[in-house]
């Protein structure tokens, strides 16, 4: 019975008969959100980022995709 933060919570049984008796874990931790102020410059050059890295990605998988089928293609029962 140890909390730890971002990977367990204590709960009473009180707590999990207000909730059923469901033990889905999720609903006992609390949410917790940061929000951080960026300019826009900065919004626009971490999107940039991010839009470069899923072109990337897509192109990486278009790679392995033919790859795939290549070596699919060559299989023979």
């Amino acid at each position: 019975k140890e909390i730890v933060e971002d990977f367990s919570v204590v709960v009473s049984y009180d707590d999990i008969t207000a909730k059923n008796y469901s033990l889905s874990a999720g609903q006992y931790f609390d949410v917790k959100v940061s929000h951080v102020t960026i300019t826009p410059k900065e919004f626009e050059e971490r999107l940039t980022g991010h839009k470069d890295r899923l072109k990337s990605m897509f192109a990486e998988s278009r790679k392995i995709e033919k790859e795939l089928e290549k070596e699919l293609g060559g299989l023979h029962l």
